[in-house]
């Protein structure tokens, strides 16, 4: 049955592009960086009104800005993927795939200072493993950046998990929006507005 499943299966890391990794052990790589629960955040369902509430612009803006610390051995930033790793191609037919949004909880990617994918629960919005992203604002060289906060009812209240990816990626821009693969769907639409937001 899938409820035992060992935890480690319910946890998320982004495939493709593919990350540089500063550790060799699974668990690690799947694991969430930091609970927040346990680190003084009043955490409830609905992350996005608590964070309105406490003036953070974005996902980013709460990821890399709030006091907390981040499991023993991960970069704050970038947890256990290295930034300064090989490059990687950006992906034919602006693809991302990652190994599935198993909880509740919002995301955002990022390139560089351009938001190219973003939702409030995640889990809902991208039900695959695969979806798309605009990276035609990589000219050349530029970093992406994963961010998802997995939202998850335990214990009587809400655990906010913390995850976080860097992947140096080089090479062109990505295929405009309009020639996106078909079957995109709602993501089709979502990648090909940018938000470009100054952290």
């Amino acid at each position: 049955m899938a409820l035992l499943a060992p935890m480690a299966d319910a946890h998320q890391i982004v495939l493709l592009p593919e990350p540089q990794w500063t550790t060799n052990d699974k668990d690690t790589k799947y694991n969430p960086l930091a609970f927040l629960e346990n680190q003084g955040f009043k955490t409830q369902e609905d992350f996005k009104s608590w964070r309105d509430e406490n003036g953070y612009k974005s996902l980013r803006d709460f990821m890399d800005r709030a006091k907390y610390e981040v499991t023993s051995g991960a970069d704050f930033s970038c947890g256990f993927t290295d930034p300064k790793g090989t490059p990687q191609p950006i992906p034919a037919g602006n693809a991302m795939r990652s190994t599935g949004y198993t909880h509740d909880g919002p995301c955002e990617v990022w390139l560089d200072d351009t938001m190219v994918l973003d939702g409030d629960n995640c889990h809902e919005k991208f039900p695959g493993k695969d979806y798309t992203v605009d990276y035609s604002s990589c000219k050349g060289s530029c970093t992406l950046r994963w961010y998802w906060l997995g939202v998850r009812f335990l214990k009587n209240s809400y655990s906010w998990q913390v995850y976080k990816a860097c992947i140096p990626l080089t090479g062109g821009a990505g295929a405009p929006a309009g020639s996106l693969p078909a079957g995109s769907g709602s993501q089709k639409a979502e990648s090909g507005s940018q938000k470009n937001l100054r952290m």
